[in-house]
């Protein structure tokens, strides 16, 4: 029998973290990853069976490479703590995995809802996705050294996707997409800021709202495409207003240690 382990990365998201690994039960083993965690995350893990990883990892590569050293699964189902696997996804993928699975990882659809409102086209960019390769053989997944949408590089066979999507809350409603937006754009600010580069500007954020407007069809889910458009396309422009805060933060950081030298220099406090 083909042994499957979830994984689900958290950083104190506990509010609908219960949810997310009750629907994972079909799995034979769910492990999580609690990074910096002040929440109850690892409780509610631990009160579903779950291995828990707690420690510190900055980068998502980190976090995701940390869970699938813990999986003992063939297969690994990786879910973030805002989705939810129903009953007919788990039957698929049962399924798919006991029949000679084709490939050696696998797309799955994903769903976006904003409150209970399913908003299909429009998304690009940074704010979410319509479909990501989160089935696959152990040992078949690599990320780039990111914090935010760290691409993964797959090795082995793709087998296509599932008819089946994973269910992704993107906020209770459009207020909680803004604070998704203001989340993402933080981390997308420390990477820019290790990259030293001004990053992505005014054109960037133009061709982004056309993509999801008009390209990915944001016009046909009414004001709310225009909202994720809207947004899409901030989140390149907010991105590098931030980094250039992070940039100015880290020097001064690394000069204040220089400075207290110097002053304790100046008092004769030197050694």
């Amino acid at each position: 029998m083909v042994r499957l382990s979830a994984l689900v990365c958290v950083q104190n998201q506990d509010a609908r973290l219960s949810e997310c690994l009750r629907k994972l039960s079909f799995c034979n083993e769910i492990v999580v990853v609690a990074d910096r965690c002040t929440d109850r995350s690892q409780e509610i893990a631990r009160r579903h069976g779950a291995i828990v990883i707690d420690g510190i990892f900055p980068l998502e590569g980190q976090r995701k490479a940390a869970g699938v050293e813990a999986c003992s699964g063939d297969w690994i189902l990786e879910i973030d703590p805002d989705e939810l696997v129903d009953a007919a996804l788990a039957w698929e993928i049962r399924a798919v995995l006991q029949m000679r699975p084709v490939g050696d990882w696998y797309d799955l659809p994903i769903d976006n809802y904003v409150g209970e409102t399913l908003v299909r086209d429009g998304w690009a960019g940074a704010l979410s996705a319509r479909a990501e390769p989160r089935l696959y053989k152990r040992g078949l997944k690599a990320w780039e050294p990111r914090r935010l949408n760290a691409t993964a590089a797959m090795a082995g066979r793709p087998g296509g996707a599932l008819k089946g999507a994973i269910r992704r809350s993107l906020g209770r409603d459009v207020g909680g997409l803004m604070e998704r937006v203001a989340r993402l754009t933080a981390l997308a600010a420390e990477d820019l800021a290790d990259t030293g580069r001004p990053g992505p500007g005014v054109w960037t954020a133009l061709t982004t709202f056309l993509r999801a407007y008009v390209g990915r069809g944001g016009w046909r889910e009414g004001h709310l495409g225009l909202v994720v458009a809207l947004l899409s396309a901030s989140l390149p422009l907010l991105s590098r207003a931030r980094a250039a805060d992070v940039l100015a933060a880290r020097k001064a950081a690394t000069h204040e240690p220089a400075r207290i030298a110097g002053l304790r220099g100046v008092v004769g406090l030197a050694r």
